[in-house]
């Protein structure tokens, strides 16, 4: 984006979504969340250790349960503390939340608490494991529960924001425990915080490092910098290079010294361009799948199979045979990127080949229906 005076936008002068779109030139966020889950829940422990919990479940740091607990298309927390209340044990869910304008209230709710653990008795179990031994036939109460985020100014400010207020559920300042975070301790071991400090060096930015909001902002641009100068001359049919902490700032050093005079925003107005192709044909290379054999074909298939009960919703099939399809889906995307990646070989750009490939869409279709037609009838009876 140029200003009247042909010079490129600052970072100070993007908002929070276009740091986003390019931190996601690195998946910023999702590293961001990441560490936030390792960091932060070590940090709500100690902070909820003063209320004295009889159990502090973490499902975030149980890949099983979180998949079983996300199978059922339902919202869920990160944790759930039990506290002991005369007879009885109150369940409160707590969800770690870098960035609060993407909460949602479901994810702290006792009646989506409630709800799951009516649908998932290893949930139960797991919580029941954690309790004191005398107490694990206590009736249990599901209550409302709080997100646990970075004390950040845009964190702040968001709690009383007209944005939030919009919300069907506005978060309710009480609803949040807000955690002081150094952010060179939290960023410094994470991929792509280097480029984010060579970023600010030439914004002459680098004394604001220290307060949060800086450095977040600042770690969104450096690991979409840092992320697209590593994959800049890869295929989109290969695997995509993660950043490497150790060539990270020589190859950021050596893109600067294409480009003049050297600042950030000509560095991602320059990538940018670059990015927007990538991510296009990112995108249609995800969707020859999927758009192959929607999930709603699937479906038909299952029910044609006579798999799953009458009149029941894609929602529902979706929460049994979701994870079928997926596997489906993912396989066949290995092959669609082998057969991109053979068109490669033979000469063909990423464009060229993509479009062989699309050519073919009718014959990939056909393929996965009659793949699915034998995977759902050799998996085991008693899905619904």
């Amino acid at each position: 984006m140029r200003r009247w005076n042909d010079r490129p936008a600052t970072p100070a002068q993007f908002d929070v979504n276009r740091i986003r779109l390019i931190g996601e030139w690195g998946h910023a966020s999702r590293h961001i969340g990441s560490r936030w889950e390792t960091v932060g829940l070590e940090l709500l422990r100690e902070r909820v250790a003063e209320r004295e919990p009889v159990a502090f479940l973490a499902i975030c740091a149980d890949e099983e349960l979180a998949g079983i607990l996300a199978s059922t298309g339902s919202k869920n927390p990160d944790a759930v503390l039990a506290f002991s209340i005369g007879d009885s044990i109150a369940l409160q869910p707590a969800d770690l939340k870098w960035s609060l304008d993407v909460a949602d209230y479901r994810q702290i709710s006792a009646p989506i608490l409630a709800g799951l653990l009516a649908q998932v008795p290893s949930f139960c179990a797991a919580i029941r494991d954690r309790l004191p031994v005398d107490q694990q036939d206590w009736p249990w109460l599901p209550r409302d529960g709080f997100f646990f985020s970075p004390k950040s100014v845009a964190n702040e400010r968001f709690v009383t924001s007209p944005e939030n207020r919009r919300q069907e559920y506005p978060i309710e300042a009480a609803e949040v425990l807000f955690q002081t975070v150094d952010s060179f301790e939290f960023f410094e071991p994470m991929p792509g915080w280097s480029t984010a400090r060579e970023l600010a060096r030439l914004d002459g930015a680098t004394r604001g490092l220290p307060y949060l909001d800086t450095a977040d902002r600042y770690y969104h641009l450096g690991r979409g910098v840092a992320g697209a100068l590593a994959n800049l001359d890869g295929s989109i049919f290969d695997e995509e290079e993660d950043v490497d902490p150790a060539r990270e700032v020589e190859l950021f050093q050596t893109f600067v010294k294409s480009i003049g005079p050297p600042s950030t925003g000509l560095v991602i107005e320059r990538l940018g361009g670059i990015m927007r192709v990538r991510q296009a044909t990112q995108r249609d290379l995800r969707d020859l799948a999927r758009t192959s054999l929607t999930f709603k074909d699937f479906a038909e298939e299952v029910v044609l199979a006579g798999r799953s009960p009458e009149g029941a919703t894609e929602s529902v099939i979706r929460r049994s045979w979701g994870e079928v399809y997926r596997s489906i889906m993912d396989r066949v995307d290995l092959e669609i990127r082998a057969a991109g990646r053979k068109l490669r070989t033979s000469g063909a750009t990423d464009v060229q080949a993509l479009d062989v490939l699309k050519d073919q869409r009718e014959i990939y279709g056909r393929r996965l229906r009659a793949r699915a037609r034998k995977t759902i009838e050799s998996t085991e009876s008693n899905r619904t």
